[in-house]
């Protein structure tokens, strides 16, 4: 975590934007925060020899409600790269007021047909034929984001994605090595300098 706060410094730029968002769509002062990874990832495990599977949405539901009943906080911060993620949490968990930022273009984050026949799954793929607004657009919503979900009272999200470890680390940084309260759907805490290493009980994961 201490390393996460070192090198995860937002500029001035990013900082103003993420207050900016924070503002636009009336986030309060404490809410929970959930990351939901409902696009490239999950398909990819579809049409690849790989069982890995995504968690669905009634999943992170649960883990929501469990924690708003622990710290009686019903706000939410959801960022996914899904917009149909956003309707099914929300007809999912009535009890609880769900804040995300409408501006994102998810669209571009959408897998096509075509993608899956050039086998071009990963967003990283698709980014790199992108142009330079695109790319950057994209890298700033990203930033926002996690600015936005350490934020959170408690977090729900993936340790399988590089989002959900950074935003526990940083967020047990920010408060001062006291670990973030999480819930991690798929794989426990991981770290393997980006190769693929064996997890026991949960087989080969890229950390």
């Amino acid at each position: 975590s201490t390393l996460a706060g070192f090198l995860f410094r937002p500029t001035e730029h990013m900082r103003r934007a993420a207050e900016k968002a924070r503002v636009q769509i009336g986030l309060p002062a404490r809410y929970l925060s959930v990351h939901v990874r409902n696009g490239d990832f999950c398909i990819a495990h579809t049409v690849t020899s790989d069982r890995k599977q995504c968690h669905s949405l009634p999943a992170f539901a649960e883990a929501l409600h469990s924690f708003s009943d622990a710290y009686h906080i019903h706000e939410v911060y959801l960022a996914t790269d899904n917009a149909d993620s956003i309707e099914t949490l929300v007809a999912l968990c009535p009890t609880l007021k769900f804040y995300f930022r409408t501006e994102v273009n998810r669209d571009f984050l959408v897998v096509t047909p075509d993608d899956i026949q050039k086998n071009e799954i990963f967003l990283e793929q698709r980014l790199f034929r992108s142009d330079l607004p695109t790319r950057q657009a994209h890298l700033e919503d990203i930033m926002i984001d996690i600015l936005l979900l350490v934020g959170g009272e408690a977090y729900v999200g993936h340790f399988s994605s590089n989002i959900s470890r950074l935003v526990v680390a940083l967020g047990t940084y920010l408060r001062a090595g006291v670990l973030m309260p999480y819930v991690s759907l798929d794989i426990p805490w991981c770290w393997g300098g980006g190769r693929a290493i064996e997890i026991a009980d949960f087989g080969v994961w890229q950390c």
